[in-house]
């Protein structure tokens, strides 16, 4: 029996990248969360498998700014 050490090196699996932005409301919400996950994998071919695709999820937060430049968070 072989040592996983023996075994070749496997190159890297590439896929596509996908973005999703996402309000952090959203990403703290569990079952929100996973309606748009199932809804985005569903969009990309499965609802239920992400293989090929290397989806990078972005938490959003907003600034705005007014004339006078003061900033503050949306």
């Amino acid at each position: 029996m072989a040592n996983i050490e023996d075994a070749p090196e496997q190159p890297a699996i590439t896929g596509q990248v996908v973005r999703v932005s996402i309000p952090k409301e959203l990403a703290y919400n569990l079952d929100r969360f996973q309606e748009v996950q199932k809804d985005i994998l569903g969009k990309l071919g499965c609802r239920a498998c992400c293989s090929g695709w290397d989806i990078r999820w972005e938490f959003e937060r907003r600034f705005l700014v007014d004339n006078q430049l003061n900033v503050r968070e949306a």
